[in-house]
């Protein structure tokens, strides 16, 4: 192996690495956030609102630091594509932060109005939004297209878990069964969690194409 090319290796696994990093603590925010909204933790909520701004912090150092590899070490075929994918992650990893950022602003709005009545239903949405990420990550570390697949696949399961949250919160509306307020934060938060599946299907797809040069079956390179 020559020294450029051992050169390029080294700085494919640190970018790996420092996306690793940011994931867990994207993993960590979000499954926190949803706690915070399930307990009427305000603290913790108002600890995540600060949180994010590390995670901004290592989306930008990544991205230069993925830049930097594409100009100095000049890789090509897969070796850019992988390049290329890290840029991509860490914005959908930075956006799933915003969300966990979201669902503490909703604990904080809702303060300490207590309501149970639909938490079964968006604890076991928020349980499988987390483990698409959790496995999107997993495909990307070990670049497995078969798990990255089943992630995108998994997005139906998440979708049809919040119509479900919704059909619940309209008839509890109906029957006047429930605080509007906390209505409203149950379908923001809902919402928040469908939309961190939709980036952990962005984050397999991203592994797809390091793996194949194709990006939601479109060849790119």
């Amino acid at each position: 192996m020559s020294a450029l090319r051992a050169s390029l290796l080294k700085a494919i696994e640190e970018l790996k690495g420092e996306v690793v990093t940011m994931a867990d603590l994207v993993l960590n925010n979000i499954n926190e956030s949803f706690l915070a909204f399930k307990t009427n933790n305000l603290t913790k909520a108002e600890s995540l609102m600060k949180a994010d701004d590390q995670v901004d912090q290592l989306e930008e150092d990544i991205s230069k630091a993925a830049l930097r590899v594409i100009w100095k070490e000049q890789p090509y075929a897969q070796d850019l594509r992988v390049v290329t994918g890290i840029l991509k992650l860490v914005t959908d990893l930075e956006r799933i932060g915003d969300h966990a950022t979201d669902i503490a602003e909703q604990t904080i709005h809702i303060g300490d109005l207590k309501n149970q009545r639909l938490l079964p239903k968006t604890t076991i949405m928020s349980e499988a939004a987390y483990q698409m990420v959790l496995n999107a990550i997993n495909a990307f570390v070990k670049q497995d297209i078969q798990l990255a697949r089943q992630v995108i696949e998994d997005d139906d399961i998440v979708d049809a878990q919040f119509n479900d949250v919704m059909a619940s919160v309209t008839e509890q509306i109906k029957n006047d069964s429930i605080d509007s307020q906390y209505a409203v934060s149950v379908i923001m938060v809902a919402k928040y969690m469908e939309r961190v599946a939709d980036h952990a299907v962005n984050l397999a797809e991203w592994t797809i194409f390091m793996i194949t040069g194709e990006h939601k079956k479109t060849p790119l390179f």
